[in-house]
């Protein structure tokens, strides 16, 4: 039997042992807590691009309905369809409807283009195109308030139909110019403003506009005043409604009512919805303080901020966002006393825009003159004035006829590098232009007058040349054109022979007609392309035709879709 030997473990191994035990598990959790202290925490919060390190609402152009701010992201787009109802203590209501498209570029730069239509009395068009360019002094915080120059200048393409002062007394002299030239048109004008934005406390955004407009011909009105806006938030996270106060105060003379200004105040609440992470929608009703206040002045505003897509999901210098993102930290478990670091990830630029593509585009179109037919002419009156050598007929497009007209086109273009392309376009207009049939004999006699109505489709085929600039990772692509075509179907017009004494009912009078006209056509215009996916976009462009004289002259606005391939 062999004796077995059992070694005793030593004190010092035993010590070594134990220690191993005790001290592996703080090491483990030293290494785990480095480990934790250099962990990236992401947080999925809602990406919403900043201007320069403003809050988000301060980044979106308008920071209320009658009040502007800062700049946007270098860029992002703001898209926005603009209502404006103004009911009055005397008189039918007008109604205002503005397009508004901006573009934030770098630097602190914007620049932007508006189109605002009327309605007002039973009648209504096309009032103003207005370019606009804005610039922030510094990023956001570095100045006090904030400030941001502003500068527009708008062009008149329709006529007054709502005169913003009452017509002085005894009338007369302008009456008489309007029946004989027809409605006045709407004056170019400029406007400077100076925009002041600042966020108050983590919670509050307030914008204040300080604004001067001036007229360029006509009676040469003058406005100067100032809005001003708070709103904030009520519901949180995302900040999906706001709630606040806006007001504007304006000062407006005439040449003729210098020392005897109208003075409009106007006040309400206003609320704003995001129904999206990009739209947003305003309504606020705002009502009259002063004797020469509407009683009522209404605003919905329906915008759409995107682009910017390369933009990091990084909160701005914001305690509201800071908070979002401490309540996310502390929800995970972990402390939210310490400092976090927020990653967002940026994915590889899509390609939107091919090298090489063909563009087909379908589209309707609105097109406007640059003159009115004078409404309702007296044909009395029209044969003593031609017998007399001055014929009353008012300014009147020459092609088109009226001063207005609807219709649709397309077109078909072949771009053989990103940026250049070559096409052919078409579109047809239904037009209507006013005339009149005129027969006098003072031998028969007879004496037939009468009204008609040129019905007809102006149609127009054009080749053209597109200059495109897809901007690097969005979806979007300013572009201009040029086009040099043929126009047919329109230019009819009547023209009223006289022979006799210069009296209309003793003049013989006979209207000679002529058809319609074939002319040359020069077109250019300049619009946006956002694409929906790779091969589907929608376009929209504002255009002005040369036709001939500056009476044929016309505008015109399309939108619709385009089809790459």
């Amino acid at each position: 039997m062999r004796n077995a030997h059992f070694s005793r473990p030593s004190v010092s191994n035993l010590t070594i042992l134990l220690g191993m035990l005790f001290v592996s598990p703080a090491v483990n959790r030293s290494i785990h807590a480095q480990a934790a202290s250099e962990e990236e925490i992401v947080v999925t919060a809602e990406e919403v691009p900043s201007a320069y390190g403003a809050p988000p609402g301060l980044s979106r152009s308008r920071l209320s309905n009658t009040t502007q701010a800062y700049v946007l992201p270098p860029w992002a787009f703001f898209f926005g369809e603009i209502f404006e109802g103004q009911g009055f203590r005397h008189g039918p209501p007008d109604y205002l409807f503005t397009q508004e498209i901006e573009m934030g570029l770098p630097y602190r730069f914007g620049v932007a283009a508006e189109s605002k239509f009327e309605r007002f009395n039973g009648g209504g068009g096309a009032q103003t195109v207005s370019l606009e360019a804005r610039w922030a002094l510094a990023d956001w915080n570095k100045i006090p308030l904030n400030p941001t120059l502003f500068a527009e200048y708008k062009f008149g393409v329709g006529t007054i139909r709502h005169e913003e002062v009452p017509p002085p007394p005894g009338g007369g002299g302008e009456e008489e110019e309007e029946e004989e030239g027809g409605p006045p048109k709407v004056p170019d004008a400029y406007e400077v403003r100076l925009l002041l934005a600042q966020e108050f406390g983590g919670r509050f955004e307030w914008a204040m506009n300080w604004f001067f407009e001036k007229e360029n011909t006509g009676d040469r009105g003058r406005e100067w005043g100032f809005s001003q806006a708070v709103i904030t938030p009520v519901l949180l996270p995302n900040e999906r409604l706001k709630v606040g106060l806006e007001m504007e105060y304006k000062n407006f003379t005439t040449k003729d009512t210098r020392g005897d200004p109208l003075n409009s105040f106007v006040i309400g609440p206003s609320v704003a919805w995001k129904p999206t992470a990009s739209t947003r929608l305003d309504v606020s009703p705002l009502f009259g303080c002063t004797d020469d206040s509407p009683v009522a002045d209404v605003f919905v505003v329906f915008s759409w901020l995107f682009g910017n897509e390369r933009a990091e999901a990084e909160a701005p210098v914001s305690s509201r966002f800071r908070y979002l993102s401490d309540v996310s930290y502390s929800r995970s478990g972990k402390d939210s006393g310490k400092e976090m670091k927020q990653v967002a990830y940026v994915p590889p630029c899509p390609e939107w825009y091919g090298d090489r593509e063909w563009n087909v585009n379908l589209w309707g179109t609105y097109a406007f003159t640059n003159t009115e037919f004078a409404p309702n002419p007296s044909l009395v009156d029209l044969v003593q004035s031609t017998s007399e050598g001055g014929p009353v007929l008012g300014t009147y497009d020459r092609y088109i006829g009226g001063d207005h007209a609807w219709g649709g086109g397309g077109d078909i273009k072949y771009f053989f590098c990103r940026y250049v392309g070559l096409g052919v376009e078409g579109f047809a207009l239904d037009a209507s232009k006013p005339g009149f049939d005129i027969f006098e004999d003072q031998a028969v006699p007879i004496f037939v007058h009468r009204r008609i109505n040129h019905d007809h489709t102006i149609g127009s085929v054009l080749g053209t040349l597109t200059l495109r600039y897809p901007i690097p990772c969005t979806r979007l692509a300013p572009y201009a054109w040029a086009g040099v075509g043929a126009i047919f179907g329109g230019g009819e017009r009547d023209t009223l022979h006289t022979q006799g004494p210069p009296d209309a009912f003793a003049v013989n009078a006979q209207t000679e007609h002529f058809g319609s006209e074939t002319k040359v056509l020069g077109q250019f215009g300049a619009g946006l392309e956002f694409r929906f996916s790779r091969h589907v976009a929608m376009i929209n462009d504002l255009s002005f035709g040369v036709i001939d004289g500056p009476k044929n002259n016309f505008g015109m606005f399309r939108s619709g879709l385009n089809f790459a391939f």
